[in-house]
């Protein structure tokens, strides 16, 4: 078995995309667009405009599980948004279009889709990136401390545009709390978040390349649920195809696959999957499995790093033909130093 465990920890240093405090640019896009809508809705507090309470990171990056764009340009930034108003005063396509009146400009776009408003900024006629603001408020009710969602926009159906219950953090918690304080492992399971969002890193970029029908939080759910880190007896490599096989057997009997969001609102995060997309991502993870058995199975390095990249594009290192394959005895694991 040829041991890519250099290969594998490259590609994901190329292809690694860190938290808001390690990406100058994210951060200053993010505080842009939210200083904006404070001082916009401060300045419209006496017409009765609700004020900005608070914001925090949602997405890939508040869990450190990001990538780089494949297309350039292409940074999807999400930052939840909690207004100082109650969600009785006010339908939620309202108040998200009272957001989106307040931040627009000339050098941006500004869009009310379902779940958020969509800030697109434009360079040289082109999408550079774009910012995603779900907003959230509370009830009147003084006992209930739920964030409320505002769904919807103009154009849905009444039952489409609801204040929807939600922990819009809670899935922060998880998962970057997983592993600690487990006896089990070393420095507070340090070793294993990194495996963990290394290989979730590794589905997002196969998704990208191959064009893999389920969501970034799919992915993240599928290893949350059932990837089992080996930091001192496999490798990336092995750990990712105990990962793909643990998901296709979790397919059911009619081929479908399920997995319910564990914060509130819950719910199966796959439901809206046809039944025709869903056998498109089995056959795809199918292919994967295949391969990556393949590339571990392998005993020359040039070859199996020849097949992995196929299926994570051109940022997999090939190793080249005079390096020999060779069956390691010693621990896989080299660590990256990156945060836990």
């Amino acid at each position: 078995m040829a041991n890519l465990q250099k290969q594998f920890l490259e590609f994901h240093d190329a292809i690694k995309l860190g938290t808001y405090e390690e990406n100058d640019f994210l951060r200053e896009k993010r505080d842009l667009i939210i200083d904006k809508l404070k001082s916009k809705l401060a300045e419209r507090k006496d017409d009765g405009y609700p004020q900005y309470e608070r914001s925090f990171n949602q997405g890939s990056y508040a869990l450190n599980t990001g990538i780089q764009p494949i297309r350039d340009g292409d940074y999807d930034i999400d930052v939840g948004v909690l207004l100082d108003c109650h969600k009785e005063d006010y339908k939620p396509v309202e108040l998200k279009e009272l957001v989106a009146d307040c931040i627009k400009h000339n050098n941006r776009t500004v869009e009310v889709s379902r779940s958020c408003v969509t800030v697109t900024y434009m360079k040289n006629g082109k999408p550079d990136y774009h910012v995603d603001l779900p907003i959230y408020a509370k009830s009147s009710n003084a006992y209930d401390d739920t964030y409320y969602l505002a769904k919807g926009r103009k154009g849905l159906a009444e039952d489409k545009r609801v204040w929807q219950a939600a922990d819009p953090e809670g899935i922060n918690s998880i998962i970057n709390g997983l592993y600690k304080g487990n006896d089990t492992y070393e420095n507070n399971g340090s070793d294993q978040r990194k495996q963990f969002r290394r290989c979730v890193r590794y589905l997002k970029r196969w998704r990208h390349h191959k064009s893999v029908g389920i969501h970034s939080i799919g992915l993240t759910m599928a290893a949350y649920y059932w990837l089992e880190p080996e930091v001192e007896v496999k490798n990336d490599g092995e750990v990712l195809l105990s990962l793909v096989k643990t998901i296709l057997n979790n397919f059911d009997y009619f081929g479908r696959l399920s997995m319910n969001l564990p914060i509130t609102p819950g719910g199966d995060l796959l439901k809206s999957v046809s039944d025709e997309d869903m056998a498109t991502i089995k056959e795809r993870f199918e292919t994967l499995r295949d391969n990556l058995q393949s590339a571990v199975d392998e005993p020359d390095a040039h070859e199996a790093s020849k097949t992995l990249r196929k299926f994570f594009g051109d940022d997999f290192p090939v190793v080249a033909k005079t390096d020999k394959a060779k069956r390691s005895s010693e621990a896989p694991y080299v660590s990256t130093g990156s945060s836990a």
